[in-house]
């Protein structure tokens, strides 16, 4: 009888312990790593053509192709943009939070532009994000939760650019 009561307190302790995801979700986030298959794919594309470009033609083809006939500048040029366009991404996913409270508010900074919204937890387990309520309709973004821990978020969305999936580590206080 002793054992079944310990066991019984014991496994009540141990379920009140467990964090709800709610519990779990409300604190700051901090972007780590943005997954994009689509965009991923093209930024390839972009440089294989780059590493190829104008490579196989005389001048006068480059010339009535592009108008130049300096392609390996050009080439350089582009490269070096693309580079810095991807340099500019990471800084903006590093630059990026999200501080859900536990009242249903999460106040969202894309590199420094802020937007304040509702977050709901749907039965499915989604993570819903709502603008108030003088936004026009169709302002709520509804995500997929991949992952929730103490020490690791990470949500999954479909936008025009395709779906991404978003990881987050808890952000340094």
């Amino acid at each position: 009888m002793k054992k079944i009561v310990i066991l019984l307190v014991s496994s009540v302790l141990l379920a009140s312990c467990q964090q709800s995801k709610e519990d779990m979700i409300a604190r700051k986030w901090q972007a780590v790593k943005v997954d994009n298959k689509q965009q991923d794919s093209l930024f390839d594309e972009q440089e294989k053509f780059l590493d190829t470009f104008g490579k196989n033609n005389t001048e006068a083809i480059n010339m009535a192709i592009y108008g130049f006939t300096n392609v390996d500048s050009a080439r350089e040029s582009l490269k070096a943009q693309l580079k810095d366009y991807r340099a500019m991404q990471q800084h903006a996913v590093e630059n990026t939070t999200f501080n859900f409270d536990r009242k249903g508010t999460a106040v969202m900074n894309f590199s420094g532009q802020i937007d304040t919204v509702k977050w709901t937890l749907t039965k499915e387990g989604k993570l819903e994000l709502e603008e108030d309520g003088k936004a026009p309709e169709g302002s709520k973004i509804t995500m997929e939760i991949l992952e929730l821990t103490k020490s690791a978020l990470q949500l999954k969305f479909t936008d025009n650019s395709g779906t991404s999936t978003v990881s987050f580590k808890p952000a340094a206080k």
